[in-house]
């Protein structure tokens, strides 16, 4: 009972509009938003893979930041969940202090971005999903929220990883506070 009234009052302070930058642990807004997407990603066999964690406090709007980190988490899942070939998904997730920077990378092994439009990816209105599946608005508002009202930075890159002794690619979308 205990879990399912957090999991009502993490929906319930999801929704709230407040836009108001506060101190906040970085790594305890993730918990609290994967948790919310934890269902849907066990449904779909995808396991969150914790490389780093070097937890830190970031100045931002808890509830945008939730925002960006859905947007984020489900393109990589509809990445992973199109491509039937993947056996082991992973989505993973680093959160790195570098002197006063705090840097989050979340990254996934469905094979990546086509280097043709990876440039495009924050754009309004582009998507690589169907127009009855995508609006291609998710990662331009993550891309407003971070750069314009976090004063932060957003990048979207291909790498490759190992795990478990296996190399994987995919995307990978490194967010970056100073």
């Amino acid at each position: 009972t205990n879990y399912l009234s957090e999991t009502i009052d993490d929906f319930r302070n999801f929704f709230i509009q407040d836009t108001t930058n506060e101190k906040f642990d970085s790594l305890e807004v993730i918990n609290k938003t994967l948790k919310l997407l934890s269902s849907n990603f066990k449904y779909k066999q995808i396991e969150i893979v914790f490389r780093k964690v070097e937890t830190n406090t970031i100045m931002a709007s808890e509830n945008e930041f939730k925002q960006v980190l859905m947007n984020i988490l489900n393109n990589a899942k509809d990445a992973l969940v199109q491509n039937d070939e993947i056996k082991n998904k992973y989505i993973f997730i680093d959160i790195n202090f570098d002197e006063n920077d705090v840097i989050i990378d979340i990254c996934d092994n469905a094979g990546g971005i086509d280097e043709k439009i990876i440039d495009k990816v924050f754009e309004p209105y582009f998507t690589t999903k169907h127009k009855s599946i995508g609006t291609g608005i998710g990662l331009s508002i993550t891309h407003q929220i971070i750069t314009k009202h976090h004063n932060a930075n957003i990048t979207a890159s291909n790498e490759i990883y190992e795990y478990n002794d296996k190399t994987y690619t995919g995307a990978c979308f490194s967010i970056l506070f100073n």
